[in-house]
Parts: structure tokens; sequence; C-alpha cells
């Protein structure tokens, strides 16, 4: 019986991803919102077979019919009509913020998402993503409301992870915050989203891979940290010279080559990514003098002065390629 459930559930994840990937490549809205709903019907069987918590799944589904039925409507609205009314795509993006979790309508995803493995929190936090911002894509308008979801969601996560000590909520946030730089891209025409988005995704994955490798447990600020998960924590707050500080910053000239109007948002969102890099940066610090003070002292020396070294290696490679850069 044991096999065939884990047959199921890695054919469901499989083809999850697949049906994600494949919305990158569909025009019309209609398809890829089908597509959507196969997919959600799939990851929410999925976690039945995953989650012990049976009233998460029925509140997950709950959210997730009331935006797709919204969504269905003003499409359907919006190819019967020649004009298209502001109310009407003000409810489509406002469907679609619910579907990814976007302030003020994200209430649900920390909730949820401490009663996930770390499987099923990967695939909300990003695959089950993909489709959503595929239709964002799509859309020949370019909505105030689009706006709105990057500054709500530049804001909003710093803030709610001042108070925060559990990784798997730090995470949830981290992942808001980063859609915020994907709308804008997509808000911005630029086919960069999908390397942005694809990059997140498999850093992601990397991240919980290695946490269900090593057994980690992080429900609070007690993590085993060591070089290798310290480089992934450096990449994530998005230190230079790591993936996410380059990909951050070719995102800030396509901004400031394609829109200079907007300047002010492009500073809230770089000052919004060095708040996430504190919170980062304090996690990582929390962690390790939790664990120094813990251990006997020589210990404490040893790895005091091996993490030293670490850091010191790592801020002269960034500032290396800082230079060579400028």
């Amino acid at each position: 019986m044991l096999l065939p459930n884990i047959f199921i559930k890695y054919f469901m994840l499989t083809n999850m991803s697949f049906m994600a990937m494949l919305s990158l490549f569909m025009n019309d809205i209609m398809n890829i919102w089908f597509m959507m709903e196969i997919n959600n019907f799939m990851f929410i069987s999925y976690l039945s077979y995953s989650m012990k918590n049976k009233k998460m799944i029925f509140f997950y589904f709950t959210i997730q019919i009331i935006p797709s039925l919204m969504l269905i409507l003003m499409i359907i609205m919006s190819s019967l009509l020649i004009t298209k009314s502001n109310l009407e795509m003000s409810l489509l993006y406002i469907s679609l913020m619910i579907k990814l979790g976007i302030p003020p309508f994200h209430f649900w995803m920390p909730m949820i998402s401490m009663y996930m493995s770390w499987m099923n929190l990967f695939f909300l936090l990003t695959v089950q993503k993909i489709i959503p911002f595929s239709i964002l894509s799509i859309m020949n308008d370019k909505n105030s409301i689009m706006l709105i979801m990057v500054t709500l969601s530049s804001i909003i996560p710093p803030i709610m992870m001042m108070t925060q000590l559990k990784f798997k909520l730090l995470l949830t946030y981290s992942s808001i915050n980063q859609s915020s730089w994907m709308i804008m891209l997509i808000f911005m025409k630029n086919i960069f989203w999908v390397v942005y988005m694809i990059n997140y995704t498999i850093f992601t994955m990397l991240i919980f891979y290695f946490i269900n490798f090593y057994k980690m447990s992080f429900n609070y600020l007690y993590l085993n940290f060591n070089m290798i998960m310290l480089m992934m924590m450096l990449n994530m707050a998005g230190m230079p010279p790591f993936s996410f500080f380059m990909f951050k910053w070719l995102s800030i000239f396509i901004f400031m080559f394609n829109s200079m109007n907007l300047f002010m948002l492009f500073m809230l969102m770089m000052i919004s990514s060095l708040m996430m890099f504190f919170m980062y940066l304090r996690m990582m610090y929390m962690s390790m003098f939790l664990k120094l003070s813990s251990s006997k002292l020589i210990k404490m020396n040893i790895y005091y002065t091996d993490f030293n070294k670490s850091i010191i290696w790592i801020l002269a490679m960034a500032l290396s390629m800082m230079i060579i850069m400028i």
C-alpha cells in the first residue's frame, strides 16, 4: 500500500511541475485558467495524502476556489464585452492577488505554511505561483493595481518578519517579498521575470532539499548552520556576489531603463531588500549565538574563529566583485 501512495504522490508532483512550466508557453488565458485549476486540484489531492491537518486543507481549498470563480467570471465577462471596465479588471487582479498571497490578501499563507511539510511548502511558495504569474504576464493593460501589489509586497513582509522566530514563516514572507520583484518585471513587460522565477524556484528547492537531507529542525531560531547553509542564507538575503543580488541588480537596471517615473517605488523595493537582508543576518546571528552559548569554551573558540574566517572570506569576495562591477 505504501508503494502505490508514493507513486501517486510523485506522479502528482511531476505533473504539477510540468503544467506550471507549460503555462509559460501559452497565450490563451482560458486555457491557462483551466490548467491552473487542474494544478490546484492535484495539489489539494497531494495535501490530502501528506498533510495531517484536514481543516487546513479545506481552508486552502476555500481560499483557492473563491478567486478561481472570480477569475473565470471576469474572463467570461471580458470576452463578451467590447470595452473592459475598471471594476472588471480590478476584480481580475484581486483574484490573482488572493491566489498569489499578495498583501493585503496574504493572511492565509502564514497560517497554512506552519502545518505543511517542507516539500508541501516548497510547492506552495514556488510552483503554485508560476501559473498566476503567467496569467498576469499575458494581460495587455498596465493596471495601477499591479503597482499597489508591488508596494504592499515590499512593505509588509519585512515588517511582519521583525517579530517572527519561525523559519517557515520567514521563508513565507520572503517569498511574498520576492513576488514584488517578479510582478514589477511583469508590469514592465519584460520576460526576465521567468528567469528570476526559475532561479528562485531552483534555489528554494536546494534549501528545502538540504533541510530534508540533514533532518534539520527549523521551528525556532536555533539553526544548525554549516558553511553550505550559510551560503544559501546569504544568497537568499541578496548579499553580493551571490545570484539573488545579481538578479535584483539586473532588475533595477531594467526598471530604470523602462520607467524613471517610478523611481520612488524602485527605491522602496531596494530599501525593502535591505530590510530583508537585515532579517536574514539577524536570524543567522541569533542561531549561531545560541549554538555557541550551549557549547564548551574550546569548541566555542574554534567555531567562532572558523565562522569569522568564513565571514571575512565572503565579505572579501563580495567586495572584490563589487569593485570589478563598478
